[in-house]
C-alpha cells in the first residue's frame, strides 16, 4: 500500500486506515479508494484485528473527489463515451460495495470537511463518530451532472425518502448534529473528545469474541442483500455515465464544459455563483 496517500497500522486489536493527503484535505482519487480496500482486506486477513478505524489525517476527514483531473472524476464519459466510463465506474462501485461488505467492523472517525466522496466512505462504514466541527454535504448536483446516482437509494434507506431528495437534489451543507438526527452517523462529540470516543467504541467492539464478530458481519451482509443494497451500487455504473453525457441548454450550467473553457479555478467560482442561496448553503 502506498504510504503517500493512504497509511495502515495496527495497535492491539485495532487497525487504522488513514487518508493521508492532509494538504489537500484528503481529496480522494480512485487509487486511494483502492488503497482503502487494500487496507480493509489486510485487516480482514489478520486474525489479531477485530476492528478497523477509517480516518483522515490533518484538518479534514475528506473534502471529496479530487477535481484536478475532470476526466478521472467523470469517468471519461464525455470524451470516450458511456461504455468506457461504465467500466471505470463499475470498479468504483465495486470499491464501495467491498467496503460495506468487509470482514471486520469499520468505524469512520470524522472531523471538519466530510463532503461528497468523503461522505460516501462514511455511509459504507459500519459506524461513524463525528466531531462538532464536522460539515457534511453531497454537492454533486452542483456539477451540472448526474448527482449521486448510487447514493440516492442508499441515503433514502438511512434517513428517509424526503430527506434524501432534499440532501441530494440541493446538495446543501449540514452539520454533525443534523447528520446524527438523520442517522447518517452514530454520534457527535466535542472536537477534543473525538479520539476518546472512537477509542471507546473500538474497545467495545474488540471485547466481542472473534467468532461473534465473524457471525455478526455475516448476518449484516445477509441483511444488506435482503434490503437490496447490492443493486444500489449497480445503479451507479448503469446510469451515471449516460447522465454525464446529457445535453445542457445554453442557459444551464455545464461544469465539465466550463472547466475546458476557462479552467478549473474559474469554473469552480462560476459553479458557486450558479448554485447560490439558502438551500445550497455553500
Amino acid at each position: 500500500m502506498s504510504e503517500e496517500t493512504v497509511t495502515y497500522e495496527v495497535e492491539g486489536n485495532v487497525a487504522t486506515v488513514a487518508l493521508n493527503r492532509p494538504k489537500m484535505h484528503n481529496a480522494l482519487t480512485d487509487a486511494m479508494f483502492d488503497q482503502v480496500v487494500e487496507g480493509l482486506n489486510r485487516a480482514a486477513a489478520d486474525d489479531d484485528v477485530k476492528c478497523v478505524v477509517l480516518k483522515g489525517n490533518g484538518k479534514s476527514f475528506s473534502s471529496g473527489f479530487d477535481l484536478s483531473d475532470p476526466d478521472d472524476f467523470y469517468g471519461g464519459a464525455e470524451d470516450l463515451g458511456a461504455r468506457f466510463a461504465s467500466r471505470k465506474l463499475k470498479l468504483r462501485a465495486a470499491v464501495m460495495r467491498d467496503i460495506l461488505y468487509t470482514g471486520k467492523p469499520t468505524i469512520a472517525r470524522v472531523q471538519n470537511n466530510c463532503i461528497g466522496a468523503g461522505l460516501y466512505l462514511v455511509l459504507v462504514c459500519n459506524f461513524a463518530v463525528a466531531s462538532e466541527d464536522a460539515t457534511f454535504g453531497l454537492p454533486e448536483e452542483r456539477f451540472g451532472s448526474a448527482g449521486t446516482t448510487w447514493l440516492y437509494p442508499f441515503v433514502a434507506a438511512q434517513c428517509g425518502l424526503k430527506k434524501a431528495n432534499e440532501l441530494v437534489m440541493t446538495g446543501r451543507k449540514f452539520d454533525a448534529h443534523e447528520a446524527e438526527r438523520l442517522n447518517l452517523i452514530n454520534k457527535v462529540v466535542p472536537t477534543d473528545e473525538l479520539d476518546a470516543e472512537v477509542d471507546e467504541l473500538a474497545r467495545a467492539i474488540c471485547s466481542v469474541p472473534r467468532e461473534g464478530i465473524a457471525s455478526s458481519r455475516g448476518v449484516a451482509h445477509m441483511s444488506y442483500d435482503l434490503l437490496g443494497y447490492p443493486g444500489m451500487f449497480t445503479l451507479h455504473y448503469g446510469m451515471h455515465p449516460h447522465a454525464v453525457m446529457m445535453e445542457r441548454a445554453d442557459d444551464e450550467f455545464d461544469f465539465r464544459k466550463r472547466i475546458s473553457d476557462v479552467g478549473l479555478k474559474q469554473a469552480l467560482a462560476e459553479r458557486d455563483a450558479a448554485y447560490a442561496g439558502r438551500y445550497w448553503g455553500w
